[in-house]
């Protein structure tokens, strides 16, 4: 509710700096709020007043999105959701809805897959009255998260399970395998399909159906063998930070080359929605999300179901413009990340068979192509849309990568 942050920083994170002397944070409360406001003074402000989860779910949809991952509790102990565990949740405070339960019926209306993300692993806030101070990894505590997290899953199936907190600990001083297995078991009398990422205790990038990191994984420069999840807001905070201005989100051309990278190199992109405290998703995010669709209405074929090449990075011969590759069926996606200067462009060391088909996504008709000792060069129509990028579809796949 606060919604502030130094830029660059996250703005979720108030709660825990605050009361911190010294601090930006601290002297924005101070200034703002005055030194006897306490962070669970602002539910009483929380109301989420305008907030539509039938709209939201509408705006994901065509936003282009498969799976929808609300943060169900967040490091300050607060779940979204009617705990019978506590009365800290905004089923008993603040908008008193179940805010989890009203969206996931939402998403799941819309034919996407609803999952809960879990923080409690690190608490960085509980008032007194809420259960057992995060005094952090006591028994006492972990046993009371996991029963929390118990909870969840019983009430809500989530498809998908996304822990985060683990860096304070180890699986074992969590119980992570005990929760993990509970997960599993419970899906498994429902027949549903399940998945659980990397965080549920100092095993990142070792154990999980899929692998997550935050920001980090936007400059990743290879394939990653094991499935992995990039998750970023749209800006520098996933919290709503009213301190960061329009420039600080990322352009339509930025969040698409990103995503083309990230699926390109074995990924998906659990992009971050920041709301306000009413319940609204500020415009900046919206537009951002629109015109994500729009270019997947387009080019999803080629992201959508696919997998990744034998290589997932390359450049034009001509103009070094960037490509990357994704595959599915029969065919290679080689997606432009940057508009050609020119209409021919030569794509290094592929090779391919006599019929081979080659067609521009948006675009009707077959382009005309050569074979060449440099690579493929192809022909592209006179006129290109506007950035953001462009996709190839390439039939049937290229039988390698001449190697020099």
């Amino acid at each position: 509710m606060p919604a502030w942050a130094p830029r660059g920083e996250y703005a979720e994170w108030y709660p825990e700096r605050y009361d911190e002397p010294g601090t930006p944070t601290y002297e924005h409360h101070n200034e703002t709020y005055g030194h006897d406001v306490e962070y669970e003074d602002f539910v009483s402000r929380f109301r989420a007043e305008n907030w539509d989860p039938e709209r939201w779910a509408e705006l994901f949809k065509e936003a282009g999105a498969r799976y929808v991952i609300p943060v169900a509790e967040h490091h300050d102990g607060f779940p979204m959701w009617d705990s019978r565990y506590t009365e800290w949740d905004a089923a008993d405070k603040g908008p008193k809805r179940d805010i989890i339960g009203d969206l996931a019926a939402a998403v799941r209306a819309e034919d996407m897959r609803f999952g809960a993300s879990y923080h409690a692993m690190l608490n960085y806030y509980t008032p007194k009255y809420s259960g057992p101070h995060p005094a952090y990894l006591s028994e006492d505590y972990v046993r009371y998260m996991n029963t929390k997290a118990r909870e969840l899953i019983d009430e809500y199936q989530p498809s998908i399970l996304w822990l985060d907190g683990d860096w304070t600990g180890t699986p074992e001083q969590f119980h992570s395998k005990e929760l993990i297995a509970y997960y599993y078991n419970q899906a498994a009398e429902h027949e549903q399909a399940v998945a659980v990422n990397d965080r549920w205790g100092k095993s990142r990038g070792k154990r999980g159906d899929f692998y997550t990191q935050e920001y980090q994984y936007d400059v990743i420069d290879r394939l990653i063998g094991h499935k992995w999840e990039n998750t970023r807001g749209m800006g520098h905070s996933f919290g709503y930070n009213a301190n960061e201005p329009a420039e600080d989100y990322m352009s339509l051309d930025a969040l698409v080359d990103l995503f083309v990278d990230n699926v390109s190199k074995n990924a998906n992109l659990l992009l971050n929605v920041g709301p306000k405290a009413d319940g609204t998703i500020p415009e900046v995010q919206r537009e951002l999300l629109t015109g994500l669709g729009q270019w997947l209405d387009v080019h999803g074929e080629g992201i959508y179901g696919t997998r990744p090449w034998v290589e997932a990075t390359g450049t034009t011969l001509q103009d070094s413009l960037r490509v990357r590759f994704t595959q599915k069926e029969n065919s290679v996606y080689a997606f432009l990340l940057d508009t050609p200067p020119s209409s021919t462009i030569t794509i290094p060391r592929l090779q391919v068979v006599d019929d081979t088909e080659i067609r521009l996504c948006g675009h009707s008709g077959r382009l005309e192509w050569t074979a060449t000792e440099q690579g493929l060069r192809v022909t592209l129509p006179d006129t290109l849309p506007d950035r953001p990028a462009h996709a190839l579809r390439i039939t049937p796949r290229p039988w390698r990568l001449m190697r020099r």
